[in-house]
């Protein structure tokens, strides 16, 4: 028989086998996971209008995260281990935005599905 699970989670299943002569019975446990799914906008708006104010990846199956933002000459701007905190286009947490242009940013993750680390790289554009 099939089984859906509801949520995410361990689960302790039972394997019940019989015929007209025995009866047995085992037990597993199993692991429901997400899989790893990550979204990666390539542009957003710092201008105050309260629409893409900030650079936030989204994604689901992720159980660590770290994203780092560089401008073009390589000196880090930004660095967040949340993934619930994106960049609000501030360098360094200072209170000016920086100028448009592409920067260029650098995703560390753990994939909680299979426990593998992955590194997403690519361009963000930052325009008001």
């Amino acid at each position: 028989n099939e089984h859906i699970y509801a949520d995410t989670g361990t689960y302790k299943i039972k394997l019940l086998a019989l015929n007209s002569i025995c009866r047995d019975s085992t037990y597993q446990t199993v692991r429901i996971t997400l899989p790893l799914m990550l979204y990666i906008p390539n542009t957003f708006t710092p201008n105050g209008d309260g629409e893409n104010e900030t650079f936030t990846p989204k994604g689901d199956g992720i159980i660590k995260f770290e994203m780092m933002i560089f401008d073009r000459w390589g000196n880090l701007l930004f660095h967040t281990d949340d993934i619930e905190k994106g960049w609000d286009g501030k360098v360094n947490g200072g209170s000016d935005i920086a100028q448009i242009d592409t920067y260029v940013y650098v995703i560390n993750l753990r994939a909680m599905e299979n426990k593998h680390d992955y590194t997403y790289r690519g361009i963000v554009n930052l325009i008001k």
